[in-house]
């Protein structure tokens, strides 16, 4: 990698970033929020230098390779939006919900190193860059309505119950939390159902995509899909859902879909994103961990 970057350097930094923000809920003092914003602005510099090292390592594998690659974008993005809202709103603790999520793609990454990459002769397509850009930009937005989500439930209840602000926990307000919620679901919407038609018309073209309709993967991402379009229509038409903790629950149900589909995709048995021979001889992620245990065992 790129001046021997690794995934270690900027997920460290990343930690850092969120110990700091721990730290703040007992001790407040300005110098915690400037180092915590510089830990993580060094993870993202970090970050970008390694994503443009593997690019550069896979100059005609288009701008998705592989799953490993497609956690990595997802974090960067995550990453990027979460550095932003804290310059822009420094005295809340938005870094204990948005830093564990990119915490968690960048371990999925890692894990994924070990999985196949995307079929060559399909992953440089304009119909399927259009297809994984849209799932990854609109998975990146239900991340941070999950995120949003939680917040507004939290701020609800300590509101609700009258609780007493804590100095070094603040949130967004509950109306700056509201509209951000539904702008997210909306807004990732859209992108996975421009993504999820980008796959189906991949699936109707036979000479890109061989695996059948019965998959596990293209079902659930009937199911994603519809649901999807209800959550959408139901918030557009039924003015209440639009207030209250309904928009909320809504994004954290989108979540919990598309953290299914992701789990069926990533573990499942399914041939979805398999090279032919993969195909053949279904790819198992649990692989490295198995062999490696045999060869200790040895």
């Amino acid at each position: 990698m790129l001046s021997g970057i690794s995934i270690f350097c900027f997920a460290a930094s990343y930690g850092v970033a969120l110990l700091l923000e721990i730290v703040r809920l007992f001790f407040r003092a300005q110098v915690r929020t400037i180092l915590s914003t510089g830990f993580m602005a060094a993870g993202l510099i970090a970050h970008t230098l390694y994503l443009i090292g593997e690019q550069n390592g896979l100059v005609e594998a288009g701008p998705i390779s592989d799953w490993h690659h497609w956690c990595l974008i997802v974090a960067w993005v995550l990453a990027a939006t979460y550095l932003a809202m804290s310059l822009t709103y420094p005295k809340t603790s938005l870094g204990l919900f948005m830093i564990p999520p990119i915490l968690l793609l960048l371990g999925m990454a890692y894990w994924m190193d070990q999985v196949a990459p995307f079929d060559p002769a399909n992953r440089v397509r304009p119909l399927q860059i259009i297809h994984g850009v849209l799932l990854l930009a609109g998975t990146a937005a239900v991340f941070l309505g999950f995120a949003t989500g939680i917040m507004y439930l939290i701020q609800s209840y300590r509101l609700k119950h009258k609780m007493l602000q804590q100095e070094g926990f603040q949130l967004p307000s509950l109306e700056w939390l509201q509209n951000f919620n539904r702008r997210t679901m909306i807004v990732s919407t859209c992108l996975l159902a421009g993504g999820l038609l980008a796959g189906v018309l991949l699936k109707i073209d036979r000479q890109t995509s061989s695996f059948p309709w019965s998959d596990p993967v293209v079902w659930s991402s009937g199911i994603l899909f519809l649901w999807l379009v209800a959550a959408t229509l139901f918030e557009l038409i039924y003015k209440p859902a639009r207030q209250g903790q309904k928009i909320a629950y809504l994004t954290l149900a989108n979540f919990l879909f598309l953290g299914l589909v992701l789990a069926l995709i990533l573990f499942g048995p399914t041939q979805h994103a398999r090279t032919p021979k993969d195909q053949a001889t279904l790819y198992n992620p649990l692989a490295p961990m198995i062999a490696y245990s045999e060869e200790r065992a040895q």
